[in-house]
């Protein structure tokens, strides 16, 4: 019987070209697995690889860091030159400097470098690398990783930008800052404070507050301490010296506290208030003073005073020098001096209406007398008020033709055209002029030369002594031929005793005024009652020169 053949077994699938071929594939798909988990790895956290192989002069890109580039995969030319193309040209030589030191040491580098993508549009990327070493030990390729920046570092850039923009800020401020440890150091001043203390702000970093403001430091320790126990801020006021003088600081001190709320520092900005303080307490003045004024020429607590001018040729009262006095409060209250509210009026712009309200009593004296009106400097540089005086007289021919108008030679220097139109409208109006306090000036003759005037009023600084003063005697005989080579009448002011009446009379002053010859009295009662009062009581200089201030 014959033996059915045997079958064939199959051969083992571990034989050896099977495995090799198996064991190939197997790593490929291995590689090409690793491959794609390191690409996906590179676009989620968005870096790029590289190689550069030394002997080829060959560099190698993964496809992220193409897209990095703003390139395809594969559009990358693989040169160190081509990879040179695309750094900005700016960072160019600090690169190649920092791969060289690399490549000769053997360390690892890392730096940030700008890009300029095959779009034009610029990057910043951080590279990071080293060197593969090889056989005996020699560099055989850099290998790194890239990574994109740009926001990062624009972000960077900008809180740079606002620290330096916020500290010049700081620096440029008139107000002194300062922060300081709870223990009283500083650990910042800016340059206002350095200006202050006369050192520049960076050598006050580190000195204790009671060194540097000893004056004031228990007074801002306390608002150190009171600010960072409250964590509110800390409102105060501060006297310092600064150049020789006092100056008021308000300050605000507030607490700077770490990550979890609690304070560990304080600051403290400090602004000179000086000024606002005196403009403050100015404005207060003004507004006090233009109530006070107000309510008195509204209510009858301005009153005017008359004082007689005597002919000294034939002793009657010409006419009379009208003076202002003010209540203190209501109608029973005292009188004050002019000094106690004319140069507060001056200074405010407030004398003008006391000007213009003297007029009115002036036109309404009716007969006798003659009035005299003084006029202040403010008033003749204040057009508004010029043109209401002048629609006063213009309203009353007769009246105005009666009143002398009296300008002071300082007056006149400070506002010579303001007053040479004004003194041409008053006199075209049938006003007199008298220059007050004539001799007193620089300017004496221009005045006589430009404005119209009728008289000149001999200073009394000029007359009290004049019994005792040669000096005084050949000024004065000086003033009275001056007055009538111009064609002018003399008025002698602080007559003060017979003596110095009788010598201005042999001088050939034409009129005179004085304690010895009237004192001012109420408009009402000096009226009716002008004549000479030689046995009037001898006054102090002092109490003679509050008397003399007019509106």
């Amino acid at each position: 019987m014959r033996r059915r053949p045997a079958k064939a077994r199959p051969r083992r699938r571990d034989g050896p070209p099977e495995d090799a071929a198996a064991r190939d594939r197997g790593t490929d798909d291995d590689l090409r697995e690793f491959a794609d988990r390191m690409s996906e790895a590179e676009q989620i956290l968005g870096f790029g690889t590289w190689r550069w192989e030394l002997a080829s002069g060959r560099v190698r890109w993964s496809h992220e860091l193409h897209r990095i580039y703003g390139l395809a995969p594969g559009e990358f030319d693989g040169t160190v030159e081509a990879f040179l193309s695309y750094l900005h040209p700016g960072d160019r030589d600090r690169v190649w400097a920092l791969i060289e030191h690399a490549l000769d040491t053997g360390e690892a580098f890392g730096f940030e470098e700008r890009i300029v993508r095959a779009d034009g549009e610029e990057r910043v990327l951080l590279s990071q690398g080293r060197v593969v070493m090889g056989p005996a030990s020699a560099a055989e390729a850099l290998i790194g990783v890239c990574h994109d920046v740009t926001d990062r570092a624009a972000a960077e850039s900008a809180l740079g930008l606002s620290e330096r923009r916020m500290r010049a800020i700081i620096d440029n401020s008139p107000s002194l800052i300062g922060v300081k440890d709870l223990a009283g150091r500083y650990l910042m001043t800016n340059a206002e404070t350095g200006r202050i203390l006369g050192r520049p702000a960076e050598e006050l970093v580190g000195q204790r507050c009671v060194e540097l403001f000893p004056e004031i430091s228990e007074q801002l320790l306390a608002n150190d301490h009171l600010a960072a126990a409250e964590l509110k801020p800390v409102y105060d006021e501060a006297v310092l010296r600064s150049d020789g003088e006092s100056r008021t600081y308000a300050t605000v001190t507030f607490a700077l506290p770490d990550k979890a709320g609690r304070a560990v520092e304080t600051c403290t900005i400090a602004t000179d208030v000086t000024e606002r303080r005196e403009h403050d307490s100015r404005r207060r003045e003004r507004v006090g003073w233009e109530n006070r004024i107000a309510a008195a020429l509204a209510g009858g607590g301005m009153l005017a005073f008359a004082q007689p001018v005597i002919d000294l040729a034939g002793g009657a009262a010409e006419w009379c020098e009208l003076l202002v006095r003010m209540r203190s409060g209501d109608h029973d209250g005292d009188l004050l001096d002019p000094a106690a509210f004319l140069p507060a009026a001056e200074r405010f712009g407030l004398v003008q209406a006391i000007d213009v309200w003297v007029v009115r009593q002036a036109l309404a004296m009716g007969p006798g007398p003659a009035p005299e009106v003084n006029l202040s400097a403010v008033t003749l540089c204040d057009a508004a008020a010029r043109s209401e005086i002048l629609a006063l007289l213009g309203s009353d021919p007769a009246g105005a033709s009666r009143i002398v108008f009296e300008i002071t030679e300082t007056a006149a220097a400070e506002h010579l055209d303001a007053a040479c139109r004004f003194a041409t409208a008053l006199t075209d109006l049938g006003c007199g002029l008298a220059l007050d306090d004539f001799g007193t000036g620089f300017g004496s003759f221009t005045y006589l030369r430009r404005l119209p005037l009728r008289y000149l009023k001999i200073d009394r600084s000029f007359v009290v002594d004049l019994v005792r003063s040669r000096d005084d005697q050949r000024v004065v005989e000086s003033i009275i031929q001056i007055a009538r080579q111009f064609g002018l009448r003399t008025i002698a002011e602080g007559v003060e005793d017979e003596a110095t009446l009788q010598l201005l009379r042999a001088l050939g002053a034409d009129f005179a005024q004085g304690f010895h010859l009237g004192r001012p009295a109420p408009l009402a009662v000096a009226v009716g009652s002008l004549v000479p009062a030689p046995g009037a009581q001898h006054r102090s200089q002092r109490a003679l020169g509050r008397d003399r201030l007019v509106g």
